[in-house]
């Protein structure tokens, strides 16, 4: 599988977006990386306790990503001396770094509070999605936390994720390769609750586990409130229609434009930076899911072995 970029990149001006959506698309093979999403996924419906788990790990990978936009947002504005407008004279309102981390941070304002259900933050309501899907397996509280214990595999992506993504104060390659790592993480989001709506959702994979969420009217019972048992899948992107993931990639692409506006370096060797850093959250990302699914193996020859 080819997923790296040319190297020799030949740069578009920056009087039109130097980082495009169609630009990555010609880059990476997203179909095949969907592949390895989509097998993850199927792979879990066969049985409800196998799904349970990967809920249980997709939601604790994206709910680590939530809090790393905001530190790579602290990261870019603490950065004072990187982002700077050129053309003005007075050093102390040069700087721009807000500018670029602002972009970044539009990603995070929902993750924090969701204002269109009852201002739960998404880990909340991937918590939610969590339970459901753990009642409807059937686990009692001792499996659901067996089941959540971070095996050294998951550890170890997660510490990986973690180091590129918050980039480093004062650094400008560290900063523009987390920048492409943030906007591989949304693009490929958008691709992954597509994949997985469109599974249970649209296809009706396992048609019992629909069912039983019109039995329990869509919700469950979450810190005293009914919380929906699966917004936090269809308000990042439905199979339906896209939603928050689209406009969080589209400001990331922004955030990388304004950073080589600002940065008065290179554009050839920023450039390159941040398709390096997406080119690593791909590697982590087809990581996640195919450890993952080895995990759905594991489980499922366990219950075989017991029935």
């Amino acid at each position: 599988m080819s997923i790296s970029f040319a190297s020799n990149l030949s740069l578009p001006s920056l009087e039109v977006p130097l980082f495009t959506k169609q630009e990555f698309d010609n880059r990476f093979n997203f179909e095949l990386l969907d592949t390895t999403v989509e097998n993850c996924c199927r792979s879990s419906m066969e049985s409800p306790k196998a799904f349970y788990l990967f809920v249980q790990r997709y939601a604790h990978f994206n709910g680590v990503a939530s809090s790393l936009v905001t530190r790579l947002a602290s990261s870019i504005g603490l950065s004072r001396d990187i982002f700077r407008e050129s053309n003005c004279e007075i050093h102390d309102e040069a700087d721009r770094g807000l500018e670029v981390a602002a972009k970044v941070l539009e990603a995070s304002i929902e993750e924090f509070s969701d204002d269109h259900h009852q201002g739960f933050s998404h880990r909340t309501l991937a918590q939610a999605t969590m339970k459901a899907v753990g009642n409807y397996a059937g686990l009692s509280l001792q499996e659901r936390n067996e089941l959540g214990r971070i095996p050294d595999w998951f550890a170890q992506v997660l510490a990986e994720h973690a180091e590129v993504y918050q980039g480093k104060i004062g650094n400008l390659e560290a900063l523009m390769k987390a920048m492409g790592f943030h906007a591989a993480s949304e693009i490929l989001a958008d691709h992954e609750y597509t994949i997985i709506d469109k599974i249970v959702r649209g296809e009706k994979v396992d048609p019992n586990f629909g069912q039983y969420l019109k039995d329990i009217n869509g919700k469950v019972d979450l810190d005293g409130k009914k919380a929906s048992a699966w917004y936090w899948i269809g308000v990042h992107s439905s199979y339906k229609k896209k939603s928050v993931e689209e406009g969080h990639y589209l400001a990331a692409l922004e955030a990388l434009d304004l950073a080589v506006k600002y940065c008065g370096h290179s554009e050839a060797e920023a450039y390159k930076w941040a398709f390096s850093g997406f080119e690593n959250f791909v590697k982590i990302q087809q990581t996640f899911f195919k450890e993952l699914q080895k995990e759905c193996f594991e489980t499922l020859d366990s219950l075989a072995v017991s029935s």
